[in-house]
């Protein structure tokens, strides 16, 4: 049975990373290319809004993803709480750390990128007071991310 669970979660996993990586990539790539072009030629600025919404919602998915997990916790379902974990943090990967690199170097996109990996091994080893400081570690992380962007997540 656990098989099969796992299994099954692994394929959600696979099934929501490839569908949310390919659109978030391109978006990205979008982005990317439409930043560059902007500094250049202020035609592009079309490209940059659709770029901009869609940076803002993976913003917003992965403030409200943190409240999930809070509210998951409280519930002591961990199984859950590790999934939207997993999810937020491919979500980041795939969405806000390309333009993250971008504007603030290597060095500092991975420190923040990290305290992802400190989330997810905080919920899976159910370490309730490391789950909430991580959570809130993330959350302003995730806040100064967005003012570097220029990304309004209020």
């Amino acid at each position: 049975m656990r098989k099969k669970m796992i299994a099954f979660i692994s394929g959600a996993l696979l099934l929501f990373g490839l569908a949310g990586c390919g659109t978030s990539q391109s978006n990205n790539q979008s982005q990317n290319t439409a930043s560059s072009k902007s500094s250049h030629d202020h035609s592009s600025m079309k490209g940059m809004d659709m770029g901009d919404q869609s940076l803002t919602k993976a913003f917003q998915d992965e403030l409200k993803g943190f409240t999930t997990i809070e509210q998951d916790i409280k519930k002591g379902d961990y199984k859950s709480a590790t999934t939207v974990a997993t999810n937020l943090h491919d979500e980041f990967h795939a969405a806000i750390l390309p333009p993250l690199k971008d504007k603030k170097g290597e060095t500092y996109a991975e420190n923040i990128h990290g305290k992802y990996d400190s989330l997810q091994d905080a919920i899976v080893s159910k370490d309730h007071s490391k789950i909430a400081e991580m959570i809130k570690v993330n959350r302003d992380n995730l806040i100064s991310v967005a003012k570097i962007l220029g990304v309004s997540v209020q």
